[in-house]
């Protein structure tokens, strides 16, 4: 028998307030309901979802699993209403789009000039963040798909799907006051002494770009810039001498001033999207993930 959607409504209040007091306040009830709402809901589970100390009162590991499952529905009922009510007046949406950096220059903006060409009206909002920022999102309902890197072991969920798009290798790209310019291949230990940009902490990007070095036996570079904005970067490296690590993903194909330089040994990343396991995108969200493995098949096969 599933959980008494009240229970779980006090539960929430309780977890957002820190206490009992100013959630039966906020709820309108008296503390002893409120208390007994919750004695009933760990009657029926079986296990303490609270527990109460002079700092107020928190959430057990079991009390958050609750909390995080019913955070997501209501934000699932909320875009069910907004979803309704753009439908009346003619708008496709929303439609929350989570992506990493890199995917966003190429492989999201072209499936997104796709998805938009008709002309008709859509509620579209992106997201742009790091792997560990956008799945937790997800994963609450607070978006609706993340497009970047699949396929990482550490960042995998049981309740989040993972669908393969495309491999993506890596290269090193240099501008043209580079020394390496005019070469057709290099490797990592070519590279030792050079000046680097490269991307910040907290990516599945930044931990393959450290695998690299450490498989090479490379030394992490002692010259370098670290960020994250794909607009520095290819800024910096088309108006100086340093160098990065890029993924055809990322790369446009009008980056002139930029030279892409396959790297030896390097292998490559998945490419992909992330949905929740349970709950349907909407039709503007099926129209979108269509959309993006035909922009992503179309990129593989160039």
């Amino acid at each position: 028998m599933a959980v008494d959607a009240i229970q779980i409504a006090n539960l929430l209040a309780i977890a957002r307030t820190g206490s009992f007091t100013r959630a039966a306040a906020e709820k309108g009830m008296s503390q002893p309901a409120l208390s007994n709402s919750i004695a009933l809901l760990e009657r029926r589970l079986g296990v303490p979802v609270l527990t109460r100390s002079r700092r107020g009162s928190e959430l057990t590991p079991y009390g958050e699993i609750l909390v995080r499952r019913a955070e997501g529905l209501q934000a699932l009922l909320s875009d069910a209403e907004t979803e309704v009510r753009r439908r009346a007046d003619g708008v496709a949406g929303p439609l929350r789009i989570g992506a990493t950096p890199s995917v966003i220059p190429t492989l999201l903006a072209n499936t997104l000039i796709d998805l938009v060409e008709g002309g008709e009206p859509v509620d579209i909002e992106i997201i742009d963040g790091l792997d560990q920022t956008l799945v937790p999102m997800l994963r609450s309902g607070a978006i609706d798909v993340i497009v970047g890197p699949v396929g990482e072991m550490f960042m995998s969920s049981e309740d989040v799907v993972e669908r393969v798009l495309m491999d993506d290798p890596f290269a090193v790209t240099v501008g043209p006051l580079s020394p390496f310019a005019q070469r057709t291949a290099l490797t990592l230990a070519e590279l030792v002494d050079a000046p680097w940009i490269l991307p910040r902490p907290g990516s599945t990007y930044r931990s393959h770009v450290e695998a690299l070095f450490m498989t090479a036996g490379v030394a992490w570079p002692r010259n370098c810039i670290l960020a994250n904005s794909l607009q520095l970067l290819e800024t910096v490296v088309g108006s100086s001498d340093r160098v990065t690590i890029v993924s055809p993903v990322q790369t446009k194909p009008a980056d002139g001033a930029l030279t892409v330089i396959p790297l030896a040994d390097a292998g490559s990343r998945t490419i992909g999207y992330k949905v929740r396991a349970s709950g349907r995108l909407s039709a503007l969200g099926e129209r979108f993930v269509r959309l993006l493995t035909e922009t992503a098949t179309g990129r593989s096969a160039a």
